[in-house]
């Protein structure tokens, strides 16, 4: 059963994950129907440890509900499945950030629009819902 992601209760949520550093990205899906928008969505599946469960592994799934912008970066050179700098997330009234490449620096949700080194995986939209599941694990 999924949960909305709100902004007083992000911190916690990171935490929870361990910021999700080193988790890995196995599934993305995209819902985009012509009309109406609200009802686009960007999905995005996560292996990561669970920090309240002894560190056991679990996957999360993170869904932005009237996605209005999304970004995935493919390539030979780097890996873009491993969440290397874990990512960050910002659930402010009538937007959410998703930032699945936020870097090491300090963070803000402005930064996915700067282009750069960093923010190339984001998804953007008006609110964030997630599901913690048991597996299947890849």
């Amino acid at each position: 059963m999924s949960a909305r992601l709100e902004q007083r209760d992000v911190q916690s949520f990171l935490e929870r994950f361990i910021r999700f550093e080193d988790g890995v990205i196995t599934g993305v899906r995209l819902h985009l129907p012509r009309v109406p928008v609200g009802d686009r969505t960007a999905s995005v599946e996560i292996q990561v440890m669970d920090a309240s469960a002894e560190n056991e592994w679990r996957l999360v799934r993170l869904t932005v509900k009237g996605v209005s912008e999304y970004q995935f970066a493919s390539s030979a050179k780097y890996s873009y499945t491993v969440l290397s700098d874990g990512l960050n997330i910002d659930c402010s009234p009538g937007r959410c950030v998703v930032d699945l490449d936020p870097g090491p620096d300090e963070w803000l949700p402005q930064n996915i629009a700067q282009g750069g080194e960093y923010s190339k995986q984001y998804l953007v939209g008006l609110y964030c819902e997630y599901e913690i599941l048991d597996g299947p694990l890849i």
